[in-house]
């Protein structure tokens, strides 16, 4: 496991972590001095499942594609999110760039899970950051784009 890898293994959500900012989302002081200076990308996933959906064939997708994206050139830190009381989710997956999470993505497993989206969710957002830290600096976040899909 890599200093990152490490590092970000500190990180944990907030009370409320769903419906808040990234920035606010997690304790990510909780990692910064376990980081070195550099960038990375975060890819959050935000949701509204349906409440018709099917959890254990969800999350044994979401199972498979953390997996696949682990054994990946790349890969970070996975967060799992959990459904709250109005069925929010918000997971995410951090990589070195942004080519690696896009190489990720194409992937079979994830393809799968993705091939789920409709019947599972009311709604989603991908978000898509990114994760900076300068020497002796706090993280930095900024978004490259939001895309909100139903």
């Amino acid at each position: 496991m890599g200093p990152s890898r490490s590092a970000f293994a500190s990180l944990a959500p907030v009370p409320g972590y769903a419906s808040l900012p990234i920035p606010e989302a997690f304790t990510w002081d909780a990692c910064v001095g376990g980081l070195a200076s550099g960038e990375w990308y975060l890819v959050a996933f935000r949701s509204i499942l349906r409440p018709s959906a099917d959890l254990v064939q969800l999350w044994e997708h979401d199972r498979r594609a953390h997996r696949e994206a682990r054994g990946r050139p790349g890969f970070v830190h996975y967060f799992h999110g959990q459904p709250n009381e109005r069925n929010e989710c918000l997971s995410f997956c951090l990589w070195e760039s942004r080519e690696h999470a896009r190489e990720a993505a194409a992937g079979p497993a994830h393809q799968r899970a993705i091939g789920l989206v409709e019947e599972m969710y009311e709604s989603y957002a991908l978000e898509f950051l990114r994760v900076r830290k300068r020497e002796g600096g706090e993280l930095e976040f900024e978004d490259y784009e939001r895309v909100p899909t139903g």
